[in-house]
Parts: C-alpha cells; structure tokens; sequence
C-alpha cells in the first residue's frame, strides 16, 4: 500500500490527517478522519458519522490499514448550533485522542484517549472525559471515566453512545441564575 490518499474512498476527503508514532514502535503513523461524501441538502442533525482510519507504517515505510471506527465523530452538521463536531485530533507516542464538541447554550465536549496494548495487537480505549457547561449560567459538568468504568473496549468497536455522559445542569440553579 502507498500512500494516505490510497486509503480514501472515491467522493470522500480528508478533514484531518495526522502523522505520529500510535504503536510506540518508533514509526510514522497516521490517524485520519473522513468525511463522506456530502449531498449538500443535509440539515442540522442529520448527515453521514466521519469515518476514523488508523494507519501503521511497515518497516519498510509502506502505510497498511490498522483499524478504523465510524461512530467517535459525527457528521458534520451534528454538532448544533455550535457548528461542526469535529474539534481535533492528537497523537502522543503509543497513544492518540480524538476531541469533539458541539451544543447553543449547553455546550457539550467529549475527550476519547486510546492506547496501544501489544498484547492485543489494537489500540484499546484507556480514558473519556466527557463535559456539559451552560454558556449563560456557567455552570459546568464534568465526568471522566477510565477502564474501570467501561471495561476493555478496542477501538473498532467502541460506540460513545453506549457510555454515561456528564450529569445534567441543575436546572433549578439556572433559573436562579436569571
């Protein structure tokens, strides 16, 4: 195989594209997020999740397909009024997060850190910070959770949905607040 471009799907781009060691191995990796192709009449909510793609670097340079998830992000347009979802991507040596947001007034944002078990051959899910904060009353929300919680979970499988999310806003405080 050859380059990240080969790994693409025909009418599909690439939002980010990042370049790191996810194995720990020394390599130049790639972590790609993409986005399918879009009709364009997609109205806010609605459209195709982006696809992310892990690629590892062989040791005679080639880059081979590793794994991939299409439910961390979501479409572009599923982020509400906060616009698209998708906020970055981070790789550190071994391991990589993948940071997505969105909301109005509530504005959410959830931190997804996996890493790399030799073991296992994959990258397995190791931390989740997920946040809810309201922009007039600056009340804030926060759950982080780790394997303890949510078991071993690789990356190919894991579904945010079916984990627990930061406790609601107290509403009773907002509208003392007002």
């Amino acid at each position: 195989m050859g380059t990240i471009d080969s790994f693409i799907p025909a009418g599909s781009k690439a939002l980010e594209t990042i370049r790191g060691d996810l194995t720990g191995a020394g390599r130049s990796d790639a972590l790609v997020v993409i986005s399918p192709p879009s009709s364009g009449a997609e109205k806010l909510g609605e459209g195709q999740p982006r696809t992310v793609v892990l690629l590892t670097q062989t040791a005679d340079g080639a880059l081979q397909k590793a794994s991939e998830n299409s439910k961390i992000v979501p479409c572009a347009r599923c982020g509400g009024l906060a616009g698209d979802p998708y906020a970055f991507s981070r790789i550190q040596t071994g391991q990589f997060t993948i940071s997505i947001s969105g909301g109005s007034r509530e504005r959410w944002a959830d931190d997804f850190t996996f890493k790399y078990s030799t073991d296992k051959q994959t990258w397995l899910l190791d931390k989740v910070v997920r946040d809810l904060s309201d922009t007039e009353t600056e009340q804030h929300n926060t759950l982080e959770l780790t394997a303890k919680d949510f078991g071993t979970v690789a990356f190919q499988e894991f579904d945010p949905s079916t984990l627990k999310k930061a406790a609601a806003l107290d509403d009773a405080a907002a509208e003392k607040a007002n």
